[in-house]
């Protein structure tokens, strides 16, 4: 047994040394057989592994003046590209914003200066000189590749091979597969030996009965698939699972650059799994955690079984834990984060670490230690599922006593073997290299903190909704109360004895939270398991012994009164997408004041839940009740610390589940997430979002070309003499006062539009963008019968300078004969207008379909059936439309995919597009924060016009590649 534990352990530790085979993804430009066009190229990460690039004199002659080869648009800070550059007879090679090279160009002859950069630096190598290396000049970065050769006959020879950074898509070498499968059976008869050996003795498991309280929770549970909050992650995490497929691993795809996300991908393997097998629409996904949940209670409901024996019989026991259980699961259950794995696998590991307690089982103990293994593989805060375990140790330090030395270090080893069942689920698709490597990035890139600042994690807490405040507000105050009544004797399978367990292990959890490196609210959704528990047991009976002193009663009293009301006090706000309907206050406005946030806290007319008075009066209300049963000898039911309790757990589960029930009802017939599930439940519809959202596009009859030509005055010039310094947002003339002579005025009035006189068309829409846009005065005027009516344009003045956006007036009434743009610049900043359209509503569809999309890290499992963009080959797959989120977040949370200074997988895609943000709406209802937006991605250069090629080579696996921590590489300081 020693021996093959002792394989188990090395061969699991030699698993993530193994070699591996990686995938080199390899770009040609220009394509073969093609002449040199530009292109855009958004890599991610930004810096390719290395560059090679040939260019030849003739190309630099014939530019005369001009950038021969860029990597980044002019437009864009040049300074981490490579230029090649020619100016009046000279070439100049810049890198990194150094400049390796200025020389005169050969004046004759078959010549080309040949440069490459990687790991050792810069080399340009002229044919007729030797080359210049600069060793310390990083690989520049790459979104596009571009020339102003193009179209010129001596641009040929020119060329660039770009090896990009795909370092994570490998797959394991002959022999690491070998040690997989070595290790797999080794630790698979290894797990068998141990059950056989040391199977212990005594009682094992009850199973209880099925009774009505089963039903609650299952039929609660499974309701809440439809009905349940959409979290801020959960669209993250369906991205991660999906894009896995394409990129070969699991990875960030929003931010970090993609980085793996190894070892912690158990949930994500689990979620790839199950979108393979049903898709990656919201409501297909949250099976998954409904199936966790519900292993979950079944395994509490014998792990209570099993302790309590013959009280467990009593029908109080299974409610008082469907309570218990639905206070946690309702607001931290139905989410694509790994916490309701976590929680799944804590309540196994908490019944495997009893049923080794009591037989005095070392095999059930190897078997909790694998599953809080498993529990680690989906998240750091995955270290709560150890907690059963620690409470175990004493038993199994007498036990070891007890046995041979060569018995206690077979058991050492095989609970040891146990752990390394991390290794297939951490490191099957990594690299040891990898991990270190990806570690270091997230720490570099994303906020870290140590343990010492679990603060954070409850300044998290309380800026969250009610619902999420109020279980662990719930159960730290019963822990309080514990530790009040701790003199109180008990036996094990006493209500009391499981009250004391379920408290410190409950405590241990929330410790080794801590140590989690994020604090999110979420999180604590892991350490829910013995939580449950731990309030079950205190509805039952108080955790306060009866002979209690009043002092200590009223302060325990006291404890859960002020809890209660501070989670009562918390809002009422579920974004994105969950608060549409809701009760409680103004949802709507983006901006409430302090006393308006105050009323988004549940309350009934006037009566706010987090007055105190009311529960003080509760609490007063019972323990009159209590007094006079005493003075009359008929026993106190509930005293005041339990009943509060009790009522706090029941109106936070009815309080949900009905504000979850009234809001789709009171947003009928608008769209809310529950609607969605509806359809997707009765109809088989799981198309989400893209059933419902509209957008203006181009009509059937369009207008017809304008009667005279426009009216510019001041700085108003046309793009097609002048132009823009943003693309076009399509075809039609674009007008702009970003002139070199600009004097901060000039007004433009295009040209008469003829409107057909039958047609679908019901609004006007102009493009404008500029900085400060809303400063100016843009108009749309419609000719009729009776005269010249103006309809005003308003801008969104949150949109930068680079960012078009479509404003629509609806055309007042049919019988318009024609329409013109009249637009006066009002400030010294720049403008640009496009010509206007006649469009009407039309299904989202009609612009996503045939497209690639990116549908972002808050909206995409309620897009499932768009074509996703997806990140592979070190590369971001060039989107044609974007679907964002909105809903009146803060938008440094809406932007995190397109964020540099976070590693946004999407931060080079504005170096070579522009967006156009369409008119679009989701119509129905009444009126709610703004859903999101469509925006159409307009490539200045023609996107990925270059040659793929995949290589493979072995890789050890302690091999690291250059690092993208640090703060040369995108400039980004470390921040903690």
């Amino acid at each position: 047994m020693c021996a093959l534990a002792a394989l188990t352990v090395l061969l699991g530790v030699a698993v993530p040394f193994a070699p591996v085979m990686a995938s080199e993804s390899v770009l040609s430009w220009p394509r073969e057989g093609r002449a040199p066009a530009s292109t855009a190229l958004p890599l991610n990460p930004p810096r390719p592994l290395s560059l090679e690039a040939t260019v030849p004199c003739s190309a630099l002659r014939a530019v005369g003046t001009g950038a021969v080869l860029r990597t980044v648009p002019a437009h864009v800070n040049p300074a981490g590209g490579l230029v090649v550059r020619a100016d009046s007879g000279r070439v100049a090679v810049s890198a990194d914003g150094r400049t390796a090279l200025d020389e005169p160009i050969p004046a004759t002859g078959d010549c080309a200066y040949r440069i490459s950069a990687g790991a050792d630096g810069l080399r340009v190598a002229p044919d007729a000189a030797p080359p210049i290396v600069l060793p310390d000049v990083a690989v520049p970065e790459v979104s596009a590749l571009i020339t102003d050769a193009e179209g010129r006959a001596a641009e040929a020879g020119l060329a660039v091979q770009v090896r990009t950074d795909d370092r994570y898509a490998s797959q394991p070498s002959t022999l690491k597969l070998l040690l997989l499968v070595l290790h797999g059976i080794s630790l698979a008869i290894t797990l068998l030996l141990a059950a056989r050996l040391w199977r212990g003795s005594g009682r094992g498991l009850r199973w209880p009965r099925p009774g009505w309280a089963d039903a609650l929770v299952a039929g609660v549970a499974a309701s809440w698939v439809v009905l349940g909050p959409l979290q801020y992650d959960d669209a993250w995490y369906a991205l991660m699972a999906r894009n896995a497929s394409e990129a070969g691993y699991i990875g960030n795809y929003v931010y970090m650059f993609n980085v793996t996300e190894n070892p912690f991908v158990l949930g994500q393997y689990l979620m790839q799994f199950w979108g393979w097998l049903g898709g990656f629409s919201l409501w297909w996904l949250r099976l998954l955690p409904l199936l966790y949940g519900l292993f979950a209670w079944t395994m509490l409901r014998c792990l209570l079984a099993a302790v309590l024996g013959r009280t467990a019989r009593s029908p109080w026991v299974p409610w008082a834990l469907a309570s218990a259980f639905l206070v946690w699961w309702l607001p931290y259950g139905m989410t694509l984060r790994p916490e309701p794995l976590i929680m799944c696998l804590g309540a196994a590991a908490m019944l495997l670490a009893e049923v080794a307690r009591r037989r005095r089982s070392v095999a059930a103990a190897v078997a909790a230690t694998v599953v809080a293994v498993l529990a680690v593989s989906c998240s750091p805060s995955g270290l709560v599922a150890w907690a059963p375990l620690v409470l175990g140790l004493p038993w199994l330090w007498r036990w070891m006593r007890e046995q041979s030395a060569l018995a206690r270090a077979a058991a050492v080893l095989t609970l040891a073997a146990a752990g390394t069942a991390l290794v297939p689920v951490g490191f099957a698709d990594a690299s040891f290299g990898d991990v270190v490597e990806a570690t270091k990035v997230h720490r570099w890139y994303y906020a870290s903190f140590s343990w010492y600042e679990e603060w954070r994690h409850l300044s998290t807490l309380m800026a969250a909704p009610w619902a999420l405040r109020l279980p662990l507000l719930l159960t730290l105050g019963v822990g309080l109360l514990v530790a009040l009544g701790r003199g109180r004797r008990c036996a094990p399978g006493t209500i009391w004895w499981l009250t004391l367990t379920s408290a410190v292990i409950t405590a241990l959890a929330l410790a080794l939270l801590a140590l989690s490196p994020t604090k999110w609210v979420l999180h604590f959704g892991a350490a829910s398991a013995p939580a449950i528990v731990l309030l079950a047991m205190a509805l039952l009976r108080s955790p306060l012994p009866r002979g209690t002193g009043v002092v200590a009663g009223i302060t325990g009293t006291g404890v859960l009164i002020a809890l209660a009301v501070a989670g009562f006090a918390g809002p009422n706000s579920w974004k994105p997408y969950s608060d549409r309907g809701q009760p409680f206050g103004n949802h709507v406005d983006p901006a409430p004041s302090k006393v308006e946030l105050e009323q988004l806290a549940p309350h009934i007319g006037d009566v706010f839940l987090r007055d105190i008075a009311l529960w003080i009066g509760l609490a007063a209300l019972i323990a009159g009740i209590g007094l006079w049963r005493r003075k009359n000898h008929r026993g106190v039911l509930l005293r005041p610390e339990r009943g509060v309790l009790a009522a706090a757990s029941m109106i936070l589960v009815v309080g949900v589940v009905a504000v979850f029930v009234h809001a789709p009802v009171r947003q009928w017939p608008g769209w809310t997430v529950a609607s969605g599930g509806l359809h997707a439940v009765r109809d088989g519809r799981t198309a989400g979002l893209a059933d419902h959202v509209r957008v203006l596009d181009d009509a059937a009859a369009p207008l017809a070309p304008p009667t005279g030509e426009p009216h510019l005055t001041g700085d108003f010039a046309d793009a097609s003499a002048h132009p823009s310094p943003v693309p076009p947002p399509g075809p039609g003339p674009v007008w702009h006062t970003s002139t070199p002579e600009a004097a901060g005025t000039g007004t433009l009035s295009t040209g008469w539009y003829p409107v057909p006189p039958s047609g679908d068309g019901t609004h006007i829409t102009v493009p404008v963008l500029g900085d400060d846009v809303a400063a100016h005065r843009l108009l749309v005027q419609a000719e009729t019968p009776r005269g010249v009516v103006d309809l005003p344009l308003e801008p969104d003045p949150a949109l930068g300078s680079s960012h078009w956006q479509e404003l629509a007036v609806a055309l007042p009434d049919r019988d318009i004969r024609a329409v013109r743009v009249v637009a006066e610049q009002r400030a010294a900043a720049w403008m640009a207008v496009g010509g206007p359209r006649l469009t009407d509503w039309r299904p989202v569809t009609s612009v996503t379909d045939g497209e690639q999309v990116f549908a972002d890290q808050l909206s995409a499992p309620l897009w499932p059936n768009v074509d996703h963009a997806e990140i592979s080959n070190g590369m971001v797959r060039p989107a044609g439309v974007r679907l964002l989120a909105a809903e009146n977040i803060d938008p440094g949370v809406l932007n995190n995919h397109s964020f540099r200074a976070w590693g946004g997988t999407r931060g080079s895609i504005g170096h070579a597009a522009t967006f156009v943000r369409m008119t679009a709406d989701l119509p129905g209802g009444p009126p709610t924060a703004p859903w999101g937006s469509v925006e159409r991605v307009v490539y200045e250069h023609p996107p990925a016009q270059v040659d793929l090629t995949e290589q493979h080579r072995a890789r050890s696996g302690w091999e690291r590649l250059p690092t993208l921590a640090g703060e040369s590489y995108i400039g980004r300081p470390f921040t903690g």
